[in-house]
């Protein structure tokens, strides 16, 4: 088992994260639980990385992967970057869908700005601590030490877009909603291309903040927040194929900006080497945090 996990931890994460993510889903529709405790799936990821750290036997690996949640001290252009960047595509593409020949953007609805402030708390929480620990602290450190950092944040962005595939069967969900207006397979695919590229994004933010899962789960939680701030899940299918392909030219122009190779032009790719009979190319600090494996 340990053996397996070292060698495909893509598979490993994404099989226990959809168990533990819709095991709740199941017994609420069985009737064994209450509906509200579906929420629970929110926390699959992370629960499945704690898991298959100790599954994994490393000394010192659940210290190493708790402790990116306290690496803060980066860089407060990366803060910005995790608390807004999502506005900044969400807004862009409504308009562009609107010149495509979308309904007219209309701003009156809108609640005062302080209002996404509690929802962000709590999805950072709910959403991005739940799955952060999973698939940037986890996963991307361990595919970067095979894979360049492209290529490991659109590994890891198919895990990810998996992951959430049955969302689209259960009802009341906002990718439930999605599929009954677009048709499930065209849904499912636009949805994975925003998921992917987002996670290359996510790559980016990662390898500039000292693979920082804190900052990873803000930027989770910040974009959901300003998503459901600004309306994104109430608009027609042809707005989100408009998001995920102005996803694709941003996170294009971030690639050839940074580098595949690192998706940073200041630190090399946060890594983690823990196969068998091979060095460690990110060791724990005396804080317990997988360090970079070198700087420009």
């Amino acid at each position: 088992m340990s053996t397996f996990v070292k060698k495909h931890p893509a598979i490993s994460l994404l099989l226990l994260a959809m168990i533990f993510g819709f095991a709740p889903a199941l017994a609420v529709a069985a009737g064994l639980l209450p509906s509200g405790w579906i929420q629970l799936g929110a926390l699959s990821s992370s629960l499945a990385a704690v898991v298959l750290v100790l599954i994994e036997g490393r000394k010192g690996g659940l210290r190493e992967l708790l402790s990116r949640a306290l690496i803060w001290r980066v860089d407060i252009r990366w803060w910005a970057l995790a608390l807004f960047f999502m506005i900044v595509p969400s807004v862009a593409s409504l308009y562009l869908y609107h010149l495509l020949g979308g309904p007219v953007v209309d701003w009156s609805g809108l609640q005062p700005l302080y209002a996404v402030i509690p929802n962000m708390i709590f999805l950072t929480i709910a959403a991005g601590i739940g799955e952060e620990f999973g698939w940037r602290g986890f996963l991307l450190p361990r595919l970067q030490s095979r894979h360049n950092a492209l290529v490991s944040g659109l590994i890891v962005g198919v895990a990810w877009a998996t992951w959430h595939v049955p969302l689209f069967f259960i009802e009341g969900t906002s990718q439930y909603k999605q599929q009954l207006e677009g048709g499930l397979l065209p849904v499912i695919l636009g949805y994975a291309v925003f998921v992917i590229v987002q996670s290359v994004q996510f790559t980016w933010l990662f390898n500039n903040t000292k693979g920082s899962v804190l900052l990873a789960a803000v930027f989770h939680g910040a974009s959901n927040a300003w998503a459901g701030y600004l309306g994104m899940g109430n608009i027609p299918f042809g707005g989100i194929l408009t998001l995920a392909g102005l996803s694709v030219l941003i996170t294009a122009i971030i690639a050839a900006l940074a580098g595949a190779n690192d998706l940073s032009r200041t630190f090399k790719r946060n890594v983690l080497e823990i196969e068998d009979g091979q060095p460690d190319t990110a060791q724990p600090s005396k804080e317990g945090i997988a360090q970079p494996s070198g700087s420009r």
